[in-house]
């Protein structure tokens, strides 16, 4: 009954705790990985009968690990594969254990061998941290997963040219103290041996010992030396190969500056170069060394910019474009694809055909397709005032050359008007002149007769401008605009009537009603029209600036002065918002009568005077 007694106590202590902060069945709280399973129901997610705990119900969360179980590998599937996960997986000692229990006392300490790779050189100085810092999918630290090729930690120096074999030349115990093999193959590396390179030993470029990286091997001088001391170029392989140094043959295109192809080619050596084969001619190395300048243009002595391949006559076209631009007419735009033969006649004597061509205008080779018409303008006829090289089409007549010299300077909109608005010509647009000038002659007029005086009198220029359809010079006199009127868009109260729309017209701008009542609804339901004193202006009461009266003057305007309390009462306490027959609704500004017992009832007096 002690025994009982004290369970009790503990119980109730317990409840009134909170369940949330207490466990009567856990020997201790969890680890931080297993925190979200604090609490007596959920004991039964990793314990059996009594305190076991299966490996079976472990690997229901650890399904990774228990692939690598399943498969045989790793640690687990190697040496622990059976044994109880508890032997070394400790729980209940608070959120800081760590869960494991190394063997040995300490993760350092760990034989790495058990998991199926033994470290030996290096890799027995590298800190489990250095490789194994990857999570798995629940966001906790795991030890699987790492791959034991050498690429998978180190970065492949050569790029994948070797292969992934590291170890044919490599060695756990020190990673740059390669030993390449004897039948090592050199076509993988980036300087392929070829000819007498393949007779030469190892140590001849890399040296003793060693070195494999950082080598020089570019230029052939990077290895041998230049006997000619640079005065015939870096190029060695012009003369030499990998097969002998010697002999050497000078190949085609290799000759340093002058080119030996065509013409130059049955040259013997000694004719130019006679102060030795590798002493530069004395007559120079310029063609005009040589050869006699036979051309009047400026072309200069650089003969080789158009004979570079000494082919002395016959030239191709490209030549002739490109010395064009030395000439004292430079080809641009479409004259560059121009046939050479379209401006340089065949049937032209040679006189007239190249030097005496004449090219100062346009129109020297090109007709007048405007026939004149600008012949009086003050560029005449020079086509290149409208028209550029590079294209006939688009011209360069824009809007500044319309306001100079057409009688029709553009404004407003007809700057942005296309050219073919105004100008309805088919193509080729040969004729640019417009008759008509006029607003009405390509505007229609949706007024009708209304405006004929104004239409006489500059006609729609007379209210409209350029700059806007919208945007009119009309001044509202005859009845000014003030207040709120003045921010309202001419088509509210200028509308289309039955009749405009059957004439297809815009609205009506005359005859449109001045006073209040032919725009605005009567909100007040007539009071003031059928009652005295009858009110006919809502100017008696409204302003233009805003329909809402900022102040009535009650004592003034009224049959019935406010005195007393009747001046601090608000509006709405005598004048009600009724319903009338016709289901809509008004506020009652007339009431039938101004007695007292109207509103007020008989204090003196146990029966009401008025419901009201």
């Amino acid at each position: 009954m002690r025994a009982l007694f004290r369970v009790l106590v503990a119980l109730a202590i317990f409840l009134v705790a909170g369940t949330a902060s207490a466990q009567l069945l856990s020997p201790g709280p969890l680890s931080r990985g297993h925190a979200p399973l604090e609490g007596d129901q959920n004991c039964q997610r990793c314990h059996s009968s009594g305190k076991r705990v299966e490996p079976a119900t472990c690997l229901t969360c650890h399904n990774d690990l228990g692939a690598k179980i399943a498969a045989g590998t790793g640690l687990h599937g190697r040496t622990y594969r059976g044994r109880p996960c508890e032997q070394c997986h400790v729980e209940h000692h608070g959120v800081n254990n760590r869960l494991v229990r190394w063997p040995g006392g300490d993760q350092a300490a760990f034989n790495h061998a058990e998991a199926g790779w033994a470290f030996t050189g290096a890799h027995k100085a590298a800190a489990c941290a250095k490789c194994h810092n990857r999570q798995n999918g629940r966001g906790a630290a795991t030890f699987l997963g790492l791959n034991q090729a050498c690429n998978a930690c180190h970065k492949d120096q050569h790029e994948g040219r070797f292969g992934a074999n590291c170890v044919q030349c490599h060695n756990e115990t020190s990673w740059r103290d390669a030993k390449v093999q004897a039948n090592f193959n050199h076509d993988l590396a980036r300087f392929k041996l070829r000819g007498a390179h393949t007779r030469v030993g190892c140590a001849n470029c890399h040296g003793e010992p060693p070195k494999y990286v950082g080598l020089r091997f570019g230029a052939c001088t990077d290895c041998h030396k230049d006997v000619h001391a640079g005065r015939l170029g870096p190029n060695c392989t012009g003369c030499h190969n990998e097969a002998a140094w010697k002999p050497a043959t000078l190949r085609p295109g290799t000759h340093p500056g002058v080119s030996l192809g065509n013409g130059h080619s049955p040259v013997a050596c000694r004719v130019c170069h006679d102060r030795g084969v590798l002493a530069a001619p004395s007559k120079g190395t310029d063609c005009v060394s040589c050869h006699k300048a036979v051309h009047k243009a400026p072309f200069g002595n650089g003969c080789q910019n158009c004979h570079a391949t000494i082919l002395w006559t016959g030239l191709p076209a490209s030549v002739g474009y490109n010395a064009h631009n030395r000439t004292a007419y430079p080809l641009t735009g479409k004259h560059g694809s121009v046939e050479c033969g379209d401006c340089h006649k065949t049937n032209v004597p040679r006189a007239a055909r190249y030097r005496g061509l004449k090219f100062g205008r346009c129109m020297d080779c090109h007709g007048d397709r405007h026939k004149g018409e600008f012949a009086k303008t003050d560029f005449g006829s020079e086509c290149k005032t409208c028209h550029e090289t590079k294209g006939f089409r688009p011209t360069l007549f824009g809007t500044q050359l319309h306001q100079r010299v057409t009688a029709f300077p553009l404004a407003g909109k007809h700057i942005a008007a296309a050219c073919s608005a105004c100008h309805t010509a088919p193509r080729p647009r040969t004729d640019l002149h417009v008759a008509k000038k006029d607003c009405a002659d390509c505007h229609s007029n949706p007024h009708g007769d209304q405006f004929a005086t104004e239409m006489k009198d500059g006609g729609c220029a007379h209210c409209h401008k350029p700059s806007g359809w919208d945007q009119t010079k009309f001044e509202h006199a005859t009845w000014p605009l003030t207040g709120a009127h003045l921010s309202v868009r001419c088509e509210g109260c200028h509308t289309p009537t039955p009749e405009d729309r059957k004439k297809t017209s815009g609205p009506s701008w005359k005859g449109v009603p001045r006073d209040c009542a032919g725009c605005h609804d009567d909100t007040h339901a007539g009071q003031f029209k059928a009652s005295e004193p009858k009110v006919g202006d809502c100017a008696t009461c409204h302003q233009t600036t805003a329909f809402k009266i900022p102040k009535f003057d009650h004592d003034k305007l009224t049959r019935y002065p406010l005195t007393g309390e009747h001046a601090r009462i608000g509006c709405e306490r005598c004048h009600f918002n009724v319903k009338l027959k016709d289901g809509t609704s008004a506020i009652r500004y007339r009431i039938p009568s101004t007695e007292c017992s109207f509103c007020h009832a008989d204090p003196h007096s146990k029966k009401a005077v008025s419901s009201l």
